[in-house]
């Protein structure tokens, strides 16, 4: 039998992450793959992939390691800097003026470019034929040495699946298959990919997870809505039906050793865009000690578990490892199943969540627990790119704040109010959670994943 081959680019651990929950996308690859295609995933890290997609490898389930390769010559990255702002949202003026991390400097020292971005995007920008024609015309030029190329002599594939589609090497094989006449279809992997910086090359279809998503793909990245299927966020299937898998709280509380009693307030942190989460932490500390609120609480805090930040974080909890009413769950959901058991556990048993910004407050509503966001900056006075208020601006998460879910909060008072009425009564703002959910999730019936094995083989029918 002939069989057609699918590459699936697999060089962004977030997407396995997302990829391989229960029930996840690779596991519906293995249960929808039609009988002639075998799945081809393209990797530069083989032994990592290999231990996470073990249970799916056969003779139709290939891993290939492949060498990524990154351009070096000046022009390349000159132009690189040209197309990336053809647009220019409110997350990228954040990036170009300020940046996301408050731990390095302005927009990685290179703010003094700020007006330079904003002028590109604000002239050559504007014109569609620009973003469709030109930029992709000259891609094909400036990266002529096709890296890649000897993947598609070997393998000779009939469409191929981005699922990173923002960045290189994505780029680079879907430009590959368009010198080839393959299909192609690119996915945004994370919620602010879209919005940040102009994609180069765009992809037969695209999947995005949201409405808001598929109107930036139209708006800024120059695809056809026609072109644009919504599917919802894969990494969030696992929260349908979830009652019946979730560790007890039983089982949780004990496995912390936390007063099974006590209402729960869990702690999103967000160490690398805020540098006073300290302050909030021994306040809302001691007013649990103080008997403050209504309900009998204790807090738990989930670090920043990125690794190149581990010791910071460390650092930074030090002062709190003896607290009586303070708990941390280190386990990196991603690095094990009872990680991820112990993160849904967390965030299924929590009373309140409160999170710096984040898709946590989306993975609150699904489960129906309140949130809350930090608006300020505990005691300090912080400077423009430090304080934790710039991320406000961030065009993805301005889609949160707008449906009302999320209460931001601007000084202590404001928060132990908050906090205090959610602990009190959980069911406020009920209605609120429901309109993130419609907005920002497209459907959350646990069928995500689905829906892009669908849209994936249906292409190759």
């Amino acid at each position: 039998m002939h069989r057609k081959t699918l590459f699936v680019s697999m060089f962004s651990h977030l997407v396995i992450g997302n990829f391989s929950v229960p029930n996840g996308v690779f596991e519906q690859f293995v249960k929808k793959r039609p009988k002639d295609v075998r799945i081809v995933i393209l990797t530069d890290d083989v032994e990592h992939y290999k231990s996470r997609l073990a249970p799916y490898a056969s003779d139709n389930f290939i891993i290939e390691g492949v060498t990524k390769y990154e351009p070096k010559r000046f022009f390349v990255r000159a132009f690189r800097f040209f197309y990336s702002y053809l647009i220019f949202t409110g997350t990228t003026h954040v990036l170009a003026t300020l940046g996301a991390r408050a731990d390095l400097p302005p927009a990685g020292g290179n703010r003094h470019l700020a007006f330079l971005k904003s002028a590109i995007a604000n002239s050559l920008g504007r014109i569609p034929f620009v973003k469709r024609r030109i930029i992709p015309a000259i891609f094909s030029k400036v990266f002529y040495e096709r890296p890649y190329a000897y993947l598609f002599e070997k393998y000779k594939p009939a469409s191929v699946f981005a699922t990173c589609i923002a960045f290189i090497p994505d780029s680079e094989l879907i430009m590959e298959s368009r010198r080839r006449g393959i299909q192609t279809i690119g996915m945004a992997c994370n919620w602010d990919h879209l919005n940040k910086y102009f994609i180069p090359i765009r992809a037969d279809k695209l999947i995005v997870q949201n409405e808001p998503m598929r109107t930036e793909a139209v708006t800024l990245q120059g695809y056809r809505r026609d072109d644009v299927s919504l599917v919802g966020f894969p990494q969030f299937d696992m929260y349908a039906g979830i009652e019946s898998r979730v560790v007890t709280r039983s089982e949780f509380f004990s496995h912390f050793k936390i007063p099974e009693s006590a209402r729960l307030i869990v702690f999103i942190s967000g160490t690398a865009y805020s540098l006073d989460e300290a302050d909030i932490l021994k306040n809302i500390a001691d007013w649990i000690e103080a008997k403050r609120f209504a309900k009998e609480a204790r807090l738990m805090v989930r670090p920043y578990v990125v690794l190149r930040d581990r010791k910071r974080e460390e650092e930074k909890y030090k002062s709190f490892v003896d607290n009586p009413v303070m708990f941390f769950n280190w386990m990196k959901s991603s690095e094990s199943p009872e990680a991820r058991r112990m993160y849904l556990g967390m965030l299924y048993h929590a009373d309140v969540v409160i999170s710096m910004f984040s898709t946590t407050a989306i993975e609150a509503a699904l489960l129906d627990k309140p949130t809350i966001a930090i608006g300020f900056d505990g005691y300090a006075k912080r400077p423009p790119h430090q304080t934790i208020r710039r991320m406000e601006r961030m065009h993805h998460f301005k889609h949160v704040i707008d449906t009302g879910n999320v209460k931001l909060v601007r000084g202590f008072e404001e928060l132990f109010t908050a906090i205090d009425a959610y602990l009190q009564d959980p069911s406020l703002d009920r209605e609120k959670r429901k309109h993130l959910i419609d907005d920002l999730c497209y459907k959350a019936d646990g069928h995500a994943s689905e829906r892009i094995a669908d849209t994936i083989f249906s292409s190759l029918s």
